[in-house]
């Protein structure tokens, strides 16, 4: 059974756990708190949208303790290879469950919850939830994985908002939104180099309502549009009720060129979001 004395001693691993990296590699210490933060935001996410479906209690602190976890590789990773690209790296889910497993944290949990946790930890990332008979890896697995967007877009936008504003001096809470030096983050963009190119198959994939695949990345526009993408894999429609209400998706095509690929994908994407919130329940 998960008690709150659990969940509030996996908080308390996890602090511990990030402020040795923050300890260590001090000039790495934005980017591992910016995960951090992302880390406990997704725990609330998961939890609102747990409660929005009417989960008992033990299935909502089963859902925080996933969201808590779900990224607990990025630090190794981070730590290691100053990148938040697994393709440059290491597959961060397969990092965390190896560290929660190195660290006996979930020792304490039923062996059927702790296969919910790795696995929901491993298929959160991945660009489709791999073939599974067990239904709830499935399900707590795709309430990750909208969590998980749904955090993303609100530190994305908040990035790219501070960072269009290019002022000469931020505050120091909006420095770390931005970057290290208070402009741009490129640990947050993958790399990716800026400039107004848009890759064809990027564009291809959002006109058949598909999530776009990493590997055709090429551009930081790119990165946005596949961020943009992920609204066709929302599992919920409390998901898609609250990226609308956030707005999330209008900053971000806020900071795209004003071309005929980016007027099309606003098409489709108004499309798709007009004809789900017509079914929503207010």
């Amino acid at each position: 059974m998960i008690t709150k004395n659990i969940i509030d001693s996996y908080k308390s691993w996890f602090d511990d756990y990030v402020n040795q990296f923050i300890q260590q590699y001090p000039d790495l210490s934005e980017n591992i708190e910016i995960k951090a933060n992302h880390c406990k935001k997704v725990s609330s996410e998961i939890i609102a949208l747990a409660q929005s479906l009417n989960l008992n209690n033990e299935e909502v602190m089963l859902t925080e303790i996933i969201g808590l976890f779900h990224d607990i590789g990025r630090f190794r990773q981070f730590a290691k290879y100053q990148t938040f690209s697994d393709s440059k790296s290491q597959n961060h889910a397969e990092l965390g469950v190896e560290v929660l497993k190195e660290n006996n944290i979930l020792n304490d949990l039923s062996m059927e919850n702790q296969e919910i946790i790795y696995n929901s930890i491993l298929n959160h990332s991945t660009a489709k939830i791999p073939p599974e008979k067990n239904e709830r890896i499935v399900f707590f697995s795709k309430l990750i994985r909208d969590a998980d967007k749904l955090d993303i877009w609100r530190l994305i936008t908040e990035y790219y908002m501070v960072k269009e504003q290019k002022p000469a001096r931020l505050s120091a809470k909006q420095a770390g939104k931005a970057g290290p030096a208070g402009g741009e983050n490129k640990a947050l963009e993958l790399e990716l180099p800026d400039n107004d190119e848009i890759s064809d198959n990027v564009l291809e994939s959002i006109i058949n309502k598909q999530v776009v695949m990493k590997e055709s990345m090429k551009t930081l526009n790119d990165f946005k549009l596949l961020q943009i993408a992920w609204l066709f894999d929302l599992n919920f429609d409390y998901s898609i009720k609250r990226l609308h209400e956030k707005k999330y998706l209008d900053k971000i095509f806020n900071t795209l060129p004003e071309n005929h690929k980016v007027n099309k994908v606003k098409e489709i994407v108004n499309e798709y979001l007009e004809n789900h919130i017509e079914t929503f329940t207010y």
